[in-house]
């Protein structure tokens, strides 16, 4: 019996052995090492080498942020670093604004920088292409794109909520550990804006307007945000000089700015949630920062080398030639703000700032240079008082037709945080998956690359 057991033990073992080899072999024969995805190893249409320096040099850049506030060292070593002037300006200009900020605020931002998600990552492995999805920057134009390339008909037809579904639907979010082997082998890509101008479209977008809300979505940001907003941040008198002003149902900009100022970045909606934390360039290598202001010609080199051309007809929400009406909007809103509102709400969004190289100064010109009207200051109590109110009145709201999904988002969310900052891990180095293949090439070798070619 003893040896009829051992017999069954080996058999079975050596099954399990052969069907593990198997499966390796198969999946290893699927993307071979050979496979990874290399940007210089294109071939280029005439003209296209400038765009692949431009590439390269955006990829640098990420590389200098995320190694110098602290993504790739210890806390310790990222709080004592850079503390003299180097005379590079990327460095000195980190200086300045280390200095400006406190230690709690300091070590948030190097806690934040250590995270990576997938969360947002669409992955089309048949033309090898993987996208980071970010809100409020060419989002709907390359939603559109992915769903045409996966064979869905009339996608503009479609409403936003069933676009976002189907789109989830045909590109599943895959596993963190297939996520790693697939990836390297796709080319990677996301779009980038002017924080500000994706802050500002989507207060625009989302909370200005009330009724477009409930007519686009049954009242959801009005009844998860604006409404709460509203009553933690605004006052006024029956005096006030503006009571139409003070009566609207939807928040201000300069409400909304505030929020912003007072909630964690984490806690904000992917529409305006950092760029930095939605796709976590410190960690995943993208091939690809496509920007609003190329993105006609960045698209076009993306769909072009992976053979989607003609199958993709790109529409763009955001036209890349509308400099001046963009900047009139901004004034319009941001002469709402103090320079110092301003100033708070650019350390929102450093990394993203000094990621993709945007300015502050031109924002700051269009700031307010009196005292801004209808404060909306509140106290610590009044806030913690109404948020604890406006619990009580929505459980009783028997009329929120969004309220169960919000709850499910938040503790979606939720969960997604307790994961992310599950034990130790940011008290050591991480393990950087992509940054160990980080290729070294440089703008140098592009520049003898594309002298070799004849330009």
């Amino acid at each position: 019996m003893g040896r009829h057991s051992h017999r069954q033990i080996l058999v079975f073992a050596f099954i399990t052995y052969t069907i593990l080899t198997l499966t390796t072999d198969i999946f290893d024969h699927s993307h071979p090492k050979k496979n990874i995805f290399k940007l210089e190893k294109l071939i280029l249409r005439e003209g296209e080498e400038i765009q692949l320096v431009a590439f390269q040099q955006r990829k640098t850049r990420i590389k200098e942020v995320c190694t110098a506030w602290g993504a790739y060292s210890t806390k310790a070593k990222f709080l004592r670093s850079g503390q003299k002037h180097t005379g590079d300006k990327l460095k000195d200009e980190i200086i300045r604004d280390k200095t400006d900020l406190s230690q709690s605020q300091l070590e948030r931002i190097w806690q934040l920088n250590k995270r990576s998600t997938f969360h947002q990552m669409f992955v089309d492995q048949e033309h090898s292409l993987t996208w980071c999805k970010v809100p409020k920057a060419a989002s709907t134009s390359w939603l559109h794109a992915l769903l045409e390339v996966a064979g869905v008909q009339d996608v503009a037809s479609k409403d936003m909520a069933g676009k976002h579904a189907l789109l989830r639907e045909k590109y599943p979010l895959l596993a963190t550990a297939l996520l790693k082997r697939i990836m390297p082998t796709t080319l990677k890509f996301m779009v980038v804006r002017h924080p500000f101008e994706r802050v500002l479209s989507a207060y625009r977008d989302k909370l200005e307007d009330y009724e477009r809300d409930i007519k686009d979505r049954g009242g959801y940001y009005y009844a998860i945000y604006g409404k709460r907003i509203v009553k933690a941040y605004r006052k006024f008198t029956s005096d006030d000089e503006n009571h139409t002003y003070s009566l609207r149902k939807e928040p201000t900009f300069r409400e909304f700015v505030h929020y912003l100022l007072d909630t964690d970045v984490e806690e904000y909606d992917e529409h305006w949630r950092p760029v930095s934390l939605l796709c976590t360039p410190c960690h995943i290598r993208y091939d690809i920062i496509a920007k609003m202001e190329t993105l006609s010609k960045d698209a076009d080199f993306i769909l072009y080398h992976r053979g989607l051309s003609s199958a993709v007809h790109m529409e763009w929400s955001h036209k890349t030639d509308q400099t001046k009406k963009t900047s009139d909007v901004a004034k319009t809103y941001f002469s709402q703000l103090t320079s110092n509102e301003v100033k708070q709400l650019y350390y929102k969004y450093i990394i993203d700032f000094l990621m993709f190289e945007y300015e502050l100064e031109p924002y700051l010109k269009l700031t307010s240079t009196v005292s801004v009207k209808h404060s909306v200051s509140v106290d610590e109590d009044e806030k913690n008082d109404y948020y604890q109110e406006e619990e009580e009145e929505e459980e009783e709201d028997e009329n929120d037709l969004n309220e169960e999904e919000g709850n499910d988002l938040e503790e979606e969310n939720d969960d997604v945080e307790k994961t992310d900052a599950n034990g130790n891990e940011y008290e050591n180095e991480p393990e950087n998956e992509y940054e160990n293949q980080a290729a070294q090439e440089t703008v140098d070798t592009l520049d003898n690359r594309a002298a070799g070619n004849g330009m």
